[in-house]
């Protein structure tokens, strides 16, 4: 029982149901909030930013849900870690890092290869269509999407996640639940209402909410997509309690994000039946932003075999030890 669970380090019930309503919150106040964001930018001119609101404006109303619960959740953290008396990061297993320059170019240098392999084993696959109108000048908006996306995911769930299950986890039990929330969060993704040109209501997010399970995929094409997501949050994880910081798995991270968005503006997936590939590759899944098939496995293991040569002389970082939350 050792590797799953810490003696006498079983968090307290109420700060369970603390974390639970900190989740119920979120989901509620990101329903509530899309369709005032909604409203909000439709106000806006559609060349502000060079044209990225009115991208913004198009954009269907389960994407400004998705987005209005992520904003949530970021909002919501302080105030669930006050309540929780977490008062430094070092509770949660993260240190200040006078390597985080090396750490950081260690994820960049295992991310980068893995994910050119990828983009090259696709292409040879011939399931894959150039797009004919592809232009240079989105690469900076792909560049902080990436930057973005990392920095956020890898403080919700390899920081304050990861490490509030590390308080009464083993480390490697703690790293495989943490992997399966981020795998199983992603497939938080909300069905089109069919006529997005209506303007939603106060209600509609709540509705959108109670029907999301419709947007899952097949089973055959879910189950690749969640072995995809799970190695992905092993590897992430195990970087940030072998670096005790975030830099290592931001740069891994931020790298195959970069490279995932690029390779979805220049190419796409044929019109073609989703399993015809199989089990070599499929259609990218979760917005495109998760490629599926033994191939997107072997360059994922690819890059934790790079990050764990990169870091093999790096000792795990210790974890600060409370008595209860």
């Amino acid at each position: 029982m050792a590797f799953f669970w810490k003696v006498d380090s079983f968090p307290r019930v109420r700060s369970l149901g603390k974390i639970f309503l900190y989740a119920l919150f979120v989901l509620l106040g990101g329903a509530l909030v899309a369709p005032q964001a909604w409203k909000l930018i439709q106000l806006l001119p559609p060349d502000l930013l060079h044209g990225l609101i009115g991208d913004v404006q198009r954009m269907p109303f389960h994407r400004y849900l998705s987005r209005s619960i992520q904003v949530a959740a970021i909002v919501l953290l302080p105030p669930l870690l006050l309540s929780l008396h977490v008062r430094s990061l070092e509770e949660l297993g993260l240190y200040g890092n006078e390597r985080r320059f090396k750490d950081l170019l260690a994820g960049l240098a295992s991310g980068i290869p893995a994910a050119l392999v990828l983009i090259i084993a696709m292409f040879l696959s011939g399931s894959l269509e150039f797009h004919a109108n592809w232009k240079p000048s989105i690469l900076p908006r792909i560049f902080l999407s990436a930057v973005v996306v990392a920095v956020l995911e890898e403080f919700l769930f390899r920081g304050v996640i990861l490490g509030f299950l590390r308080q009464s986890l083993s480390r490697w039990f703690a790293i495989v639940c943490s992997a399966l929330i981020f795998a199983g969060l992603h497939f938080l993704n909300f069905p089109s209402s069919g006529n997005e040109k209506v303007a939603p209501t106060v209600w509609s997010g709540l509705s959108t909410l109670s029907s999301f399970g419709q947007s899952l995929p097949s089973w055959p094409i879910f189950a690749w997509a969640f072995a995809t997501l799970l190695l992905a949050g092993i590897i992430l994880a195990w970087m940030t309690t072998r670096t005790g910081s975030l830099w290592a798995s931001i740069g891994l991270h931020g790298s195959w994000v970069f490279a995932q968005q690029l390779f979805n503006s220049i190419a796409g997936y044929r019109h073609l039946p989703p399993d015809l590939f199989l089990p070599y590759v499929g259609p990218a899944q979760c917005h495109g932003a998760v490629p599926i098939g033994l191939d997107a496995l072997a360059s994922l293991l690819l890059a934790g075999l790079i990050a764990g040569l990169l870091l093999r002389n790096r000792p795990s970082s210790r974890l600060y030890t409370r008595i209860f939350w």
